[in-house]
């Protein structure tokens, strides 16, 4: 008996190592997006599309509860990708096409979690990922910035209409699991079998798997020699092409004194509640309605609005991203403990766990989107007297420009 005890102990405590494992993961992988936006949301597309393989490892999954929460952790990686097009995308044209695919499907998603109805998700694909991966992908090879407004629009017909919506629908509607199918269809493998387990049983798998990745790599030599010669050296950090970083460009500078413009704000409040009200959706024992989530971001993100511009009327200069997040999120910390206090007094119930978890979200969204779009202020007046380009290919150097100009790429 005691063996048994000890057994299901240690059992369960391995669950709970790999569970907190892949989600701290799955948090702190998107973090490197803004910089390297490339391996960013390429690693964290493998954690989400090898989280539910490894849970099953472990113990059964509930598939209406993982899925929910699989989306909001696709939105919160999702979201950092869109913020950072707003940091590293010169081309104006695409970084349009981008924000309607994104809105789009963060609208989906939350009528996803409101209502329940998977065929939602296939009327709102997930569009905007793969456009974001292609773009960078064109970025580490050549200027981006030169795409016209016909190629992005094709570019992004062509992943909506041919990968995202039998994608959404093989996935969400469907409910097929592609490592599952190919286990059981393909292979010939009980599903309950792991997979390196499938790799001893079946070692014909282990050829199959290596002649499939020659064929790949085979088939994308041919595609580079069909495309353009590339312009520069593969790169795969945002700011390896410019002299100034946005990682220090802020810094120094005083803040704005004035609020910011309305459609900024109302961006911001629109952005901060749907990606709250999606995760409020799937923490236990949230129950605020996506009303009350709505007006509470929005005084919130006044507040925040506010205390910015005073600081700029202080006079205070901009700071690194981290303290900047610190002094924003105590604020918001101490905004949640006020108010827990006050309801507290009353006898509402309310989650004050959830509340710090959800206001910590908030408050990296909107340092992200606050910094991101004052850089890009920066770089129109910043580039316009700016009238010389680097060779193709060749590093930055003491003649290249800050920054690219948004619509010339001058």
């Amino acid at each position: 008996m005691d063996s048994y005890f000890w057994d299901r102990t240690l059992a369960v405590e391995l669950y709970e190592v790999v569970f907190a494992a892949v989600i701290l993961g799955r948090f702190l992988v998107p973090l490197m997006i803004p910089v390297y936006p490339l391996p960013g949301i390429l690693g964290a597309f493998l954690l989400d599309a090898s989280d539910r393989a490894i849970y099953a490892q472990f113990v059964e999954i509930d598939v209406e509860v993982y899925q929910s929460y699989d989306k909001a952790l696709d939105i919160y990686y999702l979201t950092l990708a869109y913020v950072a097009t707003l940091r590293n995308w010169a081309n104006d044209t695409a970084l349009r096409v981008a924000r309607h695919l994104w809105y789009y499907r963060l609208v989906g998603v939350t009528l996803f979690e409101v209502t329940g109805i998977r065929w939602l998700l296939v009327v709102f694909p997930n569009a905007f990922e793969y456009f974001f991966v292609y773009y960078e992908v064109v970025k580490t090879r050549w200027h981006a910035e030169r795409l016209g407004r016909t190629h992005l629009l094709v570019a992004a017909a062509v992943i909506w209409v041919f990968i995202k919506i039998p994608q959404e629908y093989w996935v969400h509607v469907a409910q097929g699991d592609t490592t599952d199918f190919i286990k059981a269809n393909l292979v010939g493998a009980p599903l309950e079998m792991p997979w390196i387990q499938v790799f001893v049983h079946y070692p014909w798998v282990v050829g199959a798997t290596g002649l499939l990745i020659g064929l790949l790599l085979l088939a994308s030599a041919l595609l580079l020699r069909l495309l353009p010669a590339p312009e520069r050296p593969l790169a795969f950090h945002a700011d390896a092409f410019v002299r100034i970083t946005p990682a220090t460009e802020l810094i120094g500078r005083r803040r704005h004194p004035r609020r910011p413009p309305r459609q900024v704000l109302l961006e911001r409040v629109a952005l901060v509640s749907l990606v709250v009200v999606i995760f409020g959706e799937v923490i236990p024992g949230w129950v605020a309605s996506p009303f009350q989530v709505a007006a509470s971001v929005s005084i919130v993100i006044a507040v925040n609005a506010g205390v910015s511009v005073w600081l700029g009327r202080l006079g205070v200069l901009w700071r690194g991203a981290a303290a900047e997040f610190v002094f924003m999120g105590a604020l918001n910390v101490a905004l949640v403990l006020a108010y827990g206090r006050a309801v507290g007094r009353m006898d509402v119930d309310f989650h004050m766990g959830s509340a710090l978890f959800l206001m910590g979200l908030l408050t990296l969204i909107v340092t992200l989107h606050d910094r991101y779009l004052s850089l890009r202020t920066l770089r129109v007046p910043e580039a316009l007297d700016q009238d010389d380009e680097p060779p193709r290919g060749s590093p930055p150097g003491p003649s290249a420009p800050t920054w690219s100009h948004p619509r010339t790429g001058k």
